[in-house]
């Protein structure tokens, strides 16, 4: 009886959890995703902001020498890199930092930050944002990657959608190409 009376206390006191997103298991293999041209680079969608539940962007990003965003903020996502390959100096607030395969940065919301590929070859980083709506951004500034060759450089319609969408997405320019060294 009064092992009865102690489950049924229990059951009682259960809290159920409900999630605040619906998000669905799923997998991208290599080589696949939404490709993107933008800003000279060609991105992939590996994780978008629909197949997480805004939880979570993650795209593979293929990087020209010399090639990356200019310095901006991002005012509701935080951003993370990883290194595939290549070598990619990245500006996090006032401080560069170098970082090979394996290397790992992270940005919270409203850090002044880019990246930017030190190799002499295109490189691979891998890019993260949370929560997860940036993506849209990307579909707005950039445009569909045609062929498998290498992005075209950015020009000025590129610009001027980049400047009409990032408003709608939290996103400021903050400055020049480098940054402070």
């Amino acid at each position: 009886m009064a092992l009865q009376l102690l489950l049924r206390d229990a059951a009682a006191m259960t809290t159920t959890i409900t999630p605040t997103r619906t998000s669905r298991a799923h997998s991208v293999a290599p080589g696949e995703g939404e490709r993107i041209w933008i800003v000279g680079d060609t991105m992939t969608l590996k994780a978008t902001s629909e197949s997480t539940g805004e939880g979570l962007v993650l795209l593979e990003n293929l990087t020209t020498p010399g090639g990356g965003p200019p310095l901006h903020i991002h005012e509701t996502e935080d951003e993370f890199w990883f290194v595939l390959d290549g070598k990619f100096e990245i500006h996090l607030g006032g401080e560069l930092h170098t970082l090979g395969p394996g290397g790992f940065a992270f940005a919270p919301a409203g850090t002044v930050h880019n990246f930017r590929n030190v190799a002499e070859t295109p490189s691979r980083v891998l890019v993260g944002f949370t929560p997860g709506r940036i993506d849209g951004f990307f579909r707005e500034s950039g445009r569909p990657a045609t062929d498998d060759g290498p992005a075209p450089p950015m020009d000025a319609e590129e610009l001027a959608r980049t400047m009409a969408a990032a408003p709608r997405y939290g996103l400021r320019v903050a400055g020049g190409q480098t940054g402070p060294s």
